[in-house]
């Protein structure tokens, strides 16, 4: 597993993490215990770092982010995964 770091991302109000594994970059975060708007303003402050095809987001969430996906579905691709606990994992990625 790569070696986690913690960076600063503009406009974000949760740990943002930064690590990469077989060439991609991935930025990480969890909004799984904030209510509305944080998820989503969370979601877009790290999506703005999405500027090439080699960089994606992972966001742990309490539910599936509806509304962002509404909102971003013309820029970015997202894949969603039901983890063990009832959370949701959102991988993000620029469209092709």
């Amino acid at each position: 597993m790569a070696e986690k770091k913690e960076i600063q991302v503009e406009g974000a109000t949760v740990p943002v993490y930064q690590y990469e594994e077989d060439g991609i970059i991935y930025y990480e975060f969890d909004t799984s215990k904030l209510g509305p708007p944080e998820p989503m303003v969370n979601a877009l402050a790290v999506l703005s770092l999405i500027d090439s095809p080699n960089k994606r987001a992972v966001m742990i969430n309490h539910k599936k982010p509806m509304g962002l996906f509404e909102k971003i579905e013309d820029k970015f691709d997202y894949q969603v995964e039901e983890l063990e606990d009832g959370r949701y994992k959102i991988i993000f990625k620029l469209k092709e």
